[in-house]
C-alpha cells in the first residue's frame, strides 16, 4: 500500500487504543494548559502546536506508553507531512521503540507503513533525506536495516541512485547523523555496507545497464566516492 493511503489511515487503524483520562507529567516541563489541551480535543483535531512538546518530552517528564500509544497515529501523521518539525523524527522513532511498539495490536500496519516510507525515500520525489530515514527506521526496528539496505543497494530507481549520491556528497562515505547509536548493531551494518564491495559492485552494474546522462553521471561520482572509503578500521567508527 502506498505510504500516503497508509498516513491517512493511522486513525482507523488505532481507533481500539483507550484515550487517556489523565497523562502523569511534570509540572514544570509541561504545562497543565497543554496536557488539558490534549485530553480535551478529539485526536485528529490536534495539530502541531498541540503534541509538539508532548512528543518531544514522552517517556521522559510526561506520559507513559499506553498514552503515546493513543496519540501516536497523529504525531506520524503529521511528522510524516512535514507539518511537526519537534521532534525530528529519529528521536520519536526510538520512543516507539522505548513504548514497546511491537507488542501494540497496531504492530502490523506500523511495520506496513515504516517500510512503505522506506519504499517512499527510494521511489518517491518526496523531501526525505535518505540518512534521517534509515536512521529513524533503525530507531524504531534495527533488525531491519539489512533489508533496507538491500533495497537501496539494488539501485533500482533513479531515485535510490540520487539519494546515495546525494548522501555520499555529504557525508563522504561515513554516516554522519546525530542520532544513530554508534554502538548499535544498525549502525555497524550500515557502516560495514558502505565500507564493502558489495555496494560496489551493485554500483559496477548499476553503471553498465544505465543511460542517460545524469543517473549515469552520478554513479560514476558514486563510484569514485566510495573508492575514498577506506574498508579498514573499526566497523563503527
Amino acid at each position: 500500500m502506498a505510504l500516503q493511503n497508509l498516513v491517512d489511515g493511522l486513525s482507523d487503524a488505532f481507533a481500539a487504543a483507550p484515550r487517556p483520562t489523565v497523562i502523569d507529567a511534570c509540572p514544570c516541563c509541561t504545562p497543565p494548559a497543554v496536557l488539558d489541551a490534549l485530553l480535551r480535543t478529539p485526536r485528529e483535531r490536534l495539530g502541531p502546536e498541540d503534541l509538539s512538546r508532548y512528543a518531544a518530552s514522552v517517556l521522559n517528564t510526561v506520559g507513559s506508553s499506553v498514552d503515546l500509544r493513543y496519540f501516536t497515529p497523529r504525531i506520524l501523521q503529521l511528522l510524516l507531512t512535514g507539518e511537526l518539525t519537534l521532534p525530528d523524527l529519529e528521536p520519536f522513532c526510538l520512543k516507539l521503540a522505548q513504548a514497546g511498539w511491537c507488542a501494540w495490536p497496531e504492530a502490523p500496519y506500523l511495520r506496513e507503513l515504516l517500510d512503505a516510507l522506506w519504499s517512499d525515500v527510494l521511489t518517491g520525489p518526496a523531501w526525505w533525506d535518505a540518512e534521517a530515514v534509515l536512521c529513524a527506521l533503525a530507531a524504531a526496528d534495527p533488525a531491519g536495516t539489512d533489508g533496507r539496505l538491500a533495497a537501496w543497494e539494488r539501485l533500482a530507481t533513479a531515485t535510490a541512485v540520487d539519494r546515495l549520491h546525494e548522501f555520499l556528497l555529504e557525508s563522504g562515505g561515513r554516516p554522519r547523523n546525530a542520532f544513530w547509536d554508534r554502538g548499535g548493531a544498525a549502525h555497524r551494518a550500515f557502516t560495514a555496507w558502505l565500507r564493502g564491495p558489495a555496494l560496489r559492485r551493485a554500483v559496477e552494474e548499476a553503471i553498465e545497464r544505465t543511460d542517460g546522462s545524469g543517473p549515469l553521471e552520478q554513479l560514476f561520482t558514486v563510484h569514485d566516492v566510495l573508492a575514498t572509503v577506506a574498508p579498514s578500521g573499526p566497523a563503527g567508527s
